[in-house]
């Protein structure tokens, strides 16, 4: 089952807002959808991008942002 992921994921793992920004250039979903409803944590996933997937695992409950820190 998908989680929703959010833009407050993406700042409570300290990620930089301009760079998730830049990230979104060029995928299926847009930026401004990302900051109006979140993504799907299966559609991070399916990215590929380890930085995607630590965030649909935290949105998932499955890591809190002090782990691996």
């Amino acid at each position: 089952m998908s989680t929703r992921v959010t833009v407050a994921h993406a700042r409570e793992l300290g990620y930089c807002v301009k760079g998730v920004r830049r990230w979104f250039d060029g995928r299926e979903r847009s930026w401004e959808a990302f900051v109006e409803h979140g993504v799907d944590s299966d559609w991070l996933r399916a990215t590929g991008d380890a930085m995607a997937i630590r965030l649909a695992d935290l949105a998932e409950g499955g890591i809190g942002a002090e782990d691996d820190r």
